[in-house]
């Protein structure tokens, strides 16, 4: 598997890549495009390459409340800091076969 890369335009689709915490991902086109578009400082990549952080206060990955989702990835940041000067993102992810797959969803806080 090769390593996730730091930068939206860097990933493909269905590729599986390994963070440096062990953690194998993937991701659909719909996140990469949403990627693309909302996080061009890469913080939600840095976000899943941390991996799991207790809720409060943290970059990473942290419970999804989305039905059908597992974890999501949680930036920290003032509206402007996180997303492109709107209100911060979360990208929601499941496991599938031991992947955590990034298909698309994104929520706002």
């Amino acid at each position: 598997m090769e390593a996730l890369p730091d930068n939206w335009a860097d990933i493909q689709p269905a590729t599986v890549y390994l963070s440096i915490t062990g953690l194998p991902v993937s991701f659909g086109s719909e996140q990469i495009k949403l990627g693309l578009k909302y996080d061009q400082k890469g913080k939600h990549l840095k976000a899943i390459e941390k991996g799991l952080v207790p809720p409060r206060g943290n970059l990473g990955l942290v419970a999804s409340q989305e039905s059908g989702y597992d974890l999501k990835s949680k930036v920290l940041g003032k509206g402007g800091d996180a997303c492109s000067g709107l209100r911060l993102r979360r990208f929601h992810a499941k496991f599938i076969d031991g992947i955590l797959y990034f298909p698309g969803l994104a929520t706002e806080h």
